[in-house]
């Protein structure tokens, strides 16, 4: 954002002076007009204003500034009014009032909302650098916060794409993750997650895997076993894929999901060998996806099982490597998408 940009969103803020003296908010409006602020509304009854204060918010155009008295004749007290605000409302406030006793400034400023205490009389062009300081600090950090924002999502949206180019550099692998997160979000909606939640936790399964950038194709692709320095190396991966993906917020949730994928409901599994319920949750449906599509797909080191087989695996393997509920859960969604693929075939073969 150019300096241009800034000062015109700046100019833009809107602005209540909550106050019943009207010659004292005559000559503010006044002022901040003269100085490039035109969006100054007044109201002298404090319960209308946190109407106000709550309307705008509600319409998605709320108050930049509210500055108000404590000294209200009608309706709520200045207190009551900034105690509503901070307890409900994101809108900064500066305490404009004739009540210049200590305890009261104490209180004020430890509400929470407000930001700052002028005592009357004040110096108007003093209180309006005090003001013009609030909007422009809370205008820069939304802006700031929206950056950081799309720069994250943007960096989510690489990594997405690196993990399927990951993919494509091994024929085994090939759409592992896209299934995996099929999976695992099937099994968290029958878990009670909620859409948010659907949204990360696949997110998580496309990514589950990602820390494999950072080990040797040689090893990954290599036919039958592994030496032991290999194995050490490919358990590397979830420790990889966290310390990647850690400096975007939106992951923060799902990153011990992805970190402790491979970790067993008994306590063998890596890298910091948790059991049962210390596994976080996303980890543990992971788990469960990542094993049954891993066993139904075709490896350098093993030819895929049939859906039955590895059914019977999960089952056989049920309080060792895989949660027990999860497992009865993802067996329910295997049985319901076996159904739905023979309505489909039975469909198919009626309009043939």
């Amino acid at each position: 954002m150019s300096n241009e940009d800034f000062y015109d969103l700046l100019h833009q803020s809107r602005i209540l002076v909550v106050d019943d003296d009207e010659d004292m908010c005559n000559l503010v409006k006044k002022f901040f007009e003269s100085e490039g602020y035109p969006n100054v509304e007044m109201e002298k009854n404090g319960t209308e204003a946190v109407r106000k204060i709550t309307a705008a918010v509600a319409d998605k155009n709320p108050y930049s500034l509210v500055m108000l008295d404590l000294r209200l004749q009608e309706g709520m007290s200045g207190r009551d009014v900034y105690e509503t605000i901070a307890a409900n409302l994101d809108v900064p406030i500066i305490v404009v009032s004739a009540v210049s006793e200590r305890d009261s400034i104490i209180e004020a400023l430890k509400s929470g909302r407000v930001e700052e205490y002028v005592v009357k009389p004040f110096d108007l062009e003093v209180l309006f650098l005090k003001c013009e300081r609030i909007i422009s600090r809370r205008l820069y950090s939304k802006h700031m916060q929206q950056s950081n924002r799309r720069n994250q999502m943007l960096f989510l949206n690489i990594l997405q794409v690196m993990a399927k180019v990951l993919e494509a550099k091994d024929p085994y692998t090939k759409f592992h993750s896209e299934k995996v997160a099929k999976y695992s979000r099937q099994i968290a909606k029958r878990a009670g997650y909620n859409e948010r939640q659907l949204e990360l936790i696949q997110i998580a399964g496309i990514l589950h895997d990602f820390g494999k950038i950072g080990i040797k194709e040689s090893v990954l692709n290599k036919p039958g076993s592994l030496t032991k320095f290999e194995y050490e190396a490919v358990k590397r991966h979830p420790l990889i894929a966290s310390a990647i993906l850690e400096p975007i917020e939106e992951l923060r949730v799902i990153i011990r999901d992805i970190r402790h994928h491979h970790e067993w409901y008994n306590g063998e599994g890596y890298p910091d060998g948790l059991e049962a319920e210390n596994i976080p949750m996303g980890a543990r449906i992971l788990c469960v996806a990542d094993s049954f599509d891993a066993m139904t797909s075709s490896r350098s080191y093993h030819e895929p099982m049939s859906e039955d087989a590895a059914r019977d695996e999960l089952i056989r393997c049920k309080g060792m490597q895989f949660d027990p509920e999860l497992v009865d859960m993802f067996i329910d969604v295997l049985d319901e998408n076996r159904k739905r693929r023979e309505r489909i075939i039975r469909l198919r073969e009626e309009l043939s």
